[in-house]
């Protein structure tokens, strides 16, 4: 029976994950072959369980898809009092002082050089309209378009316009594509992209530059000489002292897993190799036993269950974004196991799992700025102002410490 539980769950972790299975199953006693099965009933009964959460799940998204894609002009009444609530509560607080004094040569808070032209339409495509993180990239743009009106003076269909765009599912690449092409026939004055597969653009990134439509890149970047400026974390960085975290967490020693998001993604790639060479470098006797991706074969919740029965033992759990954490989470609370959980991202489920505990800490982005900058950015670039080619917006470590810190509050996306 073990024999087959343990193929079953290679095969899984094998879709999702570049790491060997099996590896110490020989060196296992009867006592864990008896966990083994155990576990594995209970796995399945969650399978079951999430399947029928996740035809519920794509429901309801289906039935939203096209609801989250929207043009910015003219924002509700409650819209714009959101947005000019971000940006007084933001003025002062530390994303946007680090926005202005850390993201490169340039001030991408600063107004005084921009006079865009009337009507300009800033186009946005993102990975996904749904997660919390774009959520707050979005008030951010907004705050930033709505600036640039008031500077202006520009009313009606003076005003510069904002679309915000993207599919449902971040794993969706030909969704994205569709999206962009579209976008791109309405001949905007900037594309701001951030691409679910980093390879997929190279036509949309040509026809751009053929139309002479700058190109910024936010959050995740494409591998291109075609794109103006690249807005984002420094995700190797945040990666590496993620190893760091880990490793003082477990003592130095054992067996850690990652959960990483899509493979294609660079976000994804510069996290998972950060935090990788970090261990392989410095921590001998830390062992990375698996990396799975998320996939569209098996959820990051069963890839995760998957682990903890092939290797009981493992003391630490890396997580890449915030969907990775959530999964993760409910898999380790489910498990009964003290296993410490670290991640990215900071939706409402993780801070309340940093507030009680179950998670170490997480890296959070700085959203907001990321989005304010990347509108400033843009429009430079269609004026023909210079930008940093790598526009750091910056990351805080956020755990038990200052999760309910008013200095931090804002990093949160909730």
């Amino acid at each position: 029976m073990k024999k087959v539980v343990v193929m079953f769950l290679c095969a899984m972790l094998t879709m999702g994950s570049i790491s060997a299975c099996g590896k110490s199953e020989s060196d296992k006693n009867g006592k864990n072959t008896v966990q083994a099965q155990t576990e594995d009933k209970t796995t399945e009964e969650n399978k079951t369980e999430d399947k029928a959460e996740d035809s519920d799940t794509e429901a309801k998204e289906e039935a939203d898809k096209n609801s989250e894609s929207s043009e910015m002009e003219n924002p509700t009444e409650e819209e714009g009092q959101d947005a000019a609530g971000e940006e007084s509560d933001m003025a002062e607080d530390m994303t946007m002082k680090v926005l202005k004094e850390s993201a490169g040569t340039i001030d991408y808070t600063a107004l005084e050089e921009l006079n865009p032209e009337p009507g300009s339409h800033i186009a946005v495509v993102v990975k996904n309209t749904k997660s919390n993180f774009w959520a707050t990239v979005k008030k951010g743009m907004t705050a930033a378009v709505k600036d640039l009106n008031e500077k202006m003076g520009y009313k009606g269909d003076d005003k510069v316009k904002l679309s915000f765009e993207g599919p449902a599912d971040e794993l969706d690449v030909e969704s994205q594509i569709n999206t962009i092409d579209a976008v791109l026939a309405e001949n905007p004055t900037v594309l701001c992209l951030s691409a679910i597969d980093m390879e997929s653009c190279g036509a949309q990134l040509e026809e751009a530059m053929g139309n002479e439509i700058p190109v910024v890149i936010l959050d995740s970047g494409v591998e291109s000489e075609l794109v103006n400026t690249v807005c984002a974390t420094d995700n190797y960085a945040a990666g590496a002292e993620a190893a760091k975290k880990m490793a003082e967490a477990i003592g130095n020693k054992g067996q850690v897993a990652i959960m990483a998001h899509a493979e294609t993604s660079k976000s994804s790639q510069d996290r998972e190799k950060g935090f990788t060479e970090e261990i392989a470098k410095n921590y001998p006797e830390i062992e990375i036993v698996n990396i799975s991706h998320e996939n569209e074969e098996n959820s990051m919740s069963e890839m995760a269950e998957a682990v903890l029965v092939l290797y009981p033992e493992v003391k630490g759990y890396y997580c890449t974004n915030e969907y990775a954490a959530n999964d993760v989470l409910d898999v380790v609370a489910a498990s009964g196991k003290e296993i410490t959980v670290l991640g990215f991202d900071a939706g409402k489920k993780q801070v309340n799992a940093v507030k009680n505990g179950t998670e170490l800490g997480t890296f959070v982005q700085n959203a907001y700025g990321m989005g304010y900058a990347t509108i400033i950015a843009g429009i430079r670039a269609d004026m023909g102002l210079p930008n940093d080619k790598f526009i750091n917006t910056g990351y805080q470590w956020i755990d038990s410490s200052n999760v309910d810190s008013k200095e931090y509050a804002n990093y949160l996306y909730e």
